[in-house]
């Protein structure tokens, strides 16, 4: 069962939590979205939350404040190369650590704001800011581990957040004096209902302080071979967070599946792991 076909067995068929940012195209059997938008609106709206001053913008709700946050939420960021050396705490004050949930062996505590971007909010990489730790909940979010890192040639967010990483590399060894290079970095947990504590995907748009909105996502369309591109900015992609081949385990029916992965993404680890455990025992043997 792809993505898709999830989706629209658990009532959202049109993709709708995605669609309002731009035309949507699968791409590499639905591994990720690519996010197309029209206009530059949402570069400028982005633009408009963050500066160098205040380089890290939570998107709160009900007039609560961070400390008071205990799921992962959208944010807007803008990482610079000349930041001055800070503490997140300085930036955004007060923020819940409370994430303290056990592990799994299928899924990552994935961050939101990458842990290797604190050198680019902050101004140094060590010690490890208490921001970008593993158990701040407003910035930590379940993901399948294939999907926060990779399986093969397909790409988790670890790689589309390493493009950003390798664009301050380029511009360092292409200028002696290391120019000021800015880059804008927003990424969203999307839900599939407002109670719900895992996502269903998360969205990414990164691009630099030159980009256009007709120049996102590019590098598919300047790739040679489809599975062979090179991410590079700008970029606005959807990471779905889903296992493909979940039915595959004794032919499971549709309204079984959707109702595994509710029970899911409302919270309910066992309810994926019971079969993933055994999933795993009949490969190994």
């Amino acid at each position: 069962m792809k993505f898709s076909e999830l989706m629209k067995a658990l009532g959202h068929e049109d993709l709708n939590c995605i669609t309002k940012y731009g035309e949507i195209k699968e791409y590499q059997d639905e591994y990720f979205y690519t996010i197309n938008s029209q206009t530059s609106d949402l570069m400028q709206e982005i633009k408009s939350k963050v500066s160098e001053k205040k380089p890290m913008f939570p998107y709160l709700s009900d007039n609560k404040s961070l400390s008071d946050i205990d799921k992962p939420i959208k944010w807007d960021v803008l990482l610079s190369n000349k930041c001055e050396t800070r503490s997140a705490k300085e930036l955004i004050g007060k923020f819940y650590r409370g994430n303290r949930d056990p592990k799994s062996s299928f899924l990552d505590k994935g961050h939101l704001v990458a842990r290797e971007f604190q050198k680019y909010i902050c101004g140094q990489n060590e010690p490890t800011d208490n921001f970008f730790c593993k158990n701040v909940s407003s910035n930590i979010a379940y993901q399948f581990c294939d999907k926060n890192r990779r399986n093969g040639k397909e790409r988790g967010q670890h790689q589309f957040e390493q493009a950003v990483m390798n664009w301050f590399q380029k511009a360092n060894d292409t200028d002696s004096e290391s120019k000021k290079v800015i880059v804008y970095y927003e990424v969203e947990p999307i839900f599939r209902k407002s109670g719900d504590k895992i996502p269903i995907g998360t969205r990414i748009f990164a691009f630099r302080e030159t980009d256009t909105s007709d120049q996102v996502n590019n590098f598919i369309s300047q790739s040679k071979k489809k599975d062979e591109f090179k991410i590079t900015l700008p970029y606005h992609v959807f990471i779905p967070n889903y296992i493909e081949d979940y039915e595959v385990e004794k032919g499971l029916k549709v309204s079984e599946i959707a109702k595994d992965f509710r029970m899911f993404y409302a919270g309910d680890i066992e309810s994926i792991s019971k079969w993933y455990s055994h999933q795993n025992t009949s490969k190994n043997k």
